[in-house]
């Protein structure tokens, strides 16, 4: 099938709007389709179109009285939530670049990363390796120029260096891949969680977020590809479903936001302990309706569970 809808101007896409349902300031509807975009915008109404009927996928039809304020309203809040989430993420990450180094190095060396031994796949490894090589020798931070100009070898700065040079999700494989199981155990600790394997598929759902935020994606309402891990610590917070996998039904924690910032509230508590995160989130969150608090994977009980109300 050949893509030919043609390109629309500002005009034509509030005419659409209008037709279609919408209502607000044509003002405002004009400078936020400038600024933003109709694509973009699109994702937060469509939970406002009428109920598509069988065999169709969308009515293309508001509700009435949907009002392009609250399309613009939620739209801020989601951007307020991303800004929240990126911070956590990234304290996470900086956590986990500190207690992974330090951990790895202590027990076999300065140039880890170097020893395709203490890694669990060779080709994986030269992969890695390969990327953060090439990253290192392009790389004019002053702390690897000053290797490169007093160090003759080994060719690639220490792993203390060059981890300040991997991107979170490459951080999250190089652990995954690390050999030293006692590391990886004792890095989990540190980070507040109980095992390694737990470990592991949270930092795989915090790097899938990361990247949804880091390009100014929609969290309000989305369901993650990934998983936060089935954490027994936290089971008075987490919200779990039953689904349907190859291995039967099985109990896990549901694919929505709520359960990713019950995660980083534990995670940063145990960084420091002082931390406003959680009230943060809590005075974020309040602001939005039942409904909407349901669309980012909210119980009704959220307030009173022992994450957000201590």
């Amino acid at each position: 099938m050949l893509y030919d809808k043609p390109a629309t101007t500002i005009n034509d896409q509030i005419a659409l709007m209008t037709e279609r349902g919408m209502i607000g300031d044509e003002a405002l509807i004009r400078r936020w389709l400038e600024t933003v975009g109709y694509y973009r915008l699109s994702a937060y109404w469509l939970p406002f179109e009428l109920p598509a009927p069988p065999g169709q996928t969308r009515t293309k039809r508001f509700q009435p009285g949907t009002s392009f304020e609250t399309i613009v309203d939620i739209y801020v809040f989601d951007r307020k939530l991303r800004l929240l989430v990126m911070e956590g993420i990234e304290r996470i990450e900086i956590a986990l670049r500190s207690r992974w180094t330090n951990r790895l190095t202590l027990a076999h060396g300065s140039h880890a990363h170097l020893d395709a031994g203490a890694f669990q796949s060779g080709y994986d490894h030269i992969s890695l390796l390969s990327s953060l090589a090439n990253r290192a020798k392009d790389s004019n931070e002053v702390f690897v120029e000053h290797y490169r100009q007093k160090y003759a070898e080994p060719f690639m700065p220490p792993l203390w260096v060059v981890t300040e040079l991997m991107t979170f999700g490459e951080l999250s494989r190089w652990f995954a891949l690390t050999k030293d199981l006692n590391v990886k155990s004792a890095v989990a600790k540190d980070l507040g969680l109980p095992n390694r394997e737990v470990l592991e598929g949270t930092l795989q759902l915090l790097s899938y977020i990361r990247n949804i935020c880091a390009h100014h994606g929609r969290l309000w309402n989305r369901q993650t590809v990934k998983r936060l891990p089935n954490i027994k610590r936290f089971k008075d917070d987490l919200v779990v479903v039953q689904t349907v996998t190859d291995k039967g039904v099985q109990t896990q924690p549901a694919n929505f936001i709520y359960n990713a910032l019950v995660a980083l509230a534990h995670m940063l508590s145990r960084q420091s302990p002082d931390t406003s995160f959680a009230q943060r989130v809590v005075a974020l969150v309040r602001t939005r309706s039942t409904n909407q608090l349901r669309a980012m994977g909210f119980p009704i009980d959220w307030e009173t569970r022992p994450c957000w109300s201590t």
